[in-house]
Parts: C-alpha cells; structure tokens; sequence
C-alpha cells in the first residue's frame, strides 16, 4: 500500500512538473512614449502612446476583452507580450529585444546594462533601439524572484510615417498560471 501512495505521489509530480516548468516569469510593463507624425497641414504632430494602446490593439484583432489582458515583459525571452491577466496565458507578441542586443552583466547577474535593437510582427529591419538597466533579484538556485526594466525607447515606422521617444520601465509580477 505505501508503495503505491509514493508511485502515486511521483506520478502526480512528474504531471506536474511540465505546467512548473514552462511558467514565463512575467513582469506588467509600462511604456510612455511620444509619437510623432506630420498632419494633413504639414505640421508635426504629438500623441501619446502608453501600453495600454498595444493592448487594445492586441484586443481587437482577437475579439477579446482589453481590461482582461496585461501588457508584460518576459525577461527570459527579451521581449514584450499581451497575456491574459487572470493566469498569464500569452496572447500575442509585441516588441521583441530578443535579436540583436548588448548586455554588459555585472558577476553576480543581478545588475544588466542593455542596449537592444526593436522588432516587431510587421516589419522585416529593426524599428529602433532600447537602452537601459534590469536588475534581477535571483534565488540560491538561479530562479528569477524580481526583476525591473527602465529605459528608453527611441524607434519609428517610415511606413506609417511616425517616430517615437520615450520611457519604458516594469511593475510587479504577472503570475502565470497557464501551463504553458
């Protein structure tokens, strides 16, 4: 009897193992950019583009409700993403840093300096460039507990004929809770 409690219990473990496993660590994202474009009349124009515009943008092109979704950060992956608020679940990609990058790591990999070229679905060339500072907090086993993003964002779209500047920094966690 106890051998099969303890089969029992391994078993259930190894089930588990796979929804611990592919957990994202995510981190909600702030973005504060200006964008800038010339109006009808040639003259240049100013408005202010924040996370909350990427996710409703993610929104609708996929029929879903922006106040259940979350803009984040996920550091493992260098990028930003649309995630479900409730459990994490990914949605869709944003702006990717995960391509072309510099990241000066001090010895003990809590502190990264990082200068990373901006990507997104729509386009083929780098849009831009990000520069700034994460610092990591790490467990004694190498788990990711907190991390915090600030930088600058300095990026444009010849194609729609915009250029933006701004502040890009994170919150708190996003637990995901989606298996995968």
């Amino acid at each position: 009897m106890r051998m099969r409690i303890i089969l029992a219990a391994v078993i259930a473990a190894g089930a588990l193992d796979p929804l611990v496993s592919n957990a994202d660590d995510l981190f909600q994202m702030f973005w504060r950019v200006n964008c800038y474009q010339k109006a009808s009349n040639g003259r240049i124009t100013v408005r202010r583009v924040t996370e909350q515009d990427f996710v409703n943008a993610v929104a609708q092109n996929n029929n879903l409700n922006p106040s259940d979704l979350v803009f984040v950060y996920r550091p493992n992956k260098h990028d930003t993403a649309v995630v479900r608020r409730s459990d994490g679940a990914f949605v869709a990609d944003v702006i990717q840093m995960e391509y072309n990058y510099t990241d000066l790591v001090n010895p003990t990999g809590a502190i990264i300096v990082r200068h990373a070229l901006l990507y997104d679905e729509a386009h083929q060339v780098a849009l831009g460039s990000f520069f700034g500072v994460e610092n990591r907090q790490l467990s004694a086993d190498g788990q990711l507990i907190r991390d915090s993003l600030s930088g600058t964002v300095v990026y444009s779209k010849p194609d729609e004929g915009q250029v933006y500047s701004g502040k890009v920094s994170t919150g708190s966690r996003v637990a995901d809770r989606s298996g995968g």
